[in-house]
């Protein structure tokens, strides 16, 4: 995974990062999956006008009577999500909780390296 590089966006503001020369900073490996599946899971299904496949279908879990939803189907929107990344061979855990209306989405996967990835995001 040495080639898989990327530039920083904070997590936060979502601006691009610099480094203390001015440069754009870069992560590699790990560190770009992880933002990777950050971003999907922080965007929307088709909100992004260039890829329309991109992102969480939200849409058909938000706004939703919760128990007409199947079993099960919450999170497989999420892995759908989380699947984009294709560093990403297994999705080993699915947590989701609700606050008015935000959806708190925390996961854990294992890459195809074999290193474990956990990360939590407030969509």
């Amino acid at each position: 995974m040495d080639e898989n590089m990327t530039l920083l966006i904070d997590p936060e503001t979502r601006d691009l990062v610099l480094d203390e020369n001015g440069f754009f900073k870069k992560i590699f490996d790990k560190e770009t999956v992880v933002q990777n599946v950050r971003h999907a899971l922080l965007t929307w299904k088709a909100e992004f006008f260039a890829d329309r496949g991109h992102g969480t279908d939200y849409e058909r879990i938000m706004g939703v009577n919760q128990n007409e939803l199947e079993d099960g189907e919450v999170e497989e929107v999420i892995r759908e999500a989380v699947f984009q990344e294709p560093e990403v061979s297994r999705v080993d855990e699915v947590a989701v909780s609700y606050e008015n209306r935000h959806i708190t989405v925390g996961i854990s996967a294992t890459l195809a390296s074999g290193e474990a990835i956990n990360l939590e995001v407030t969509a």
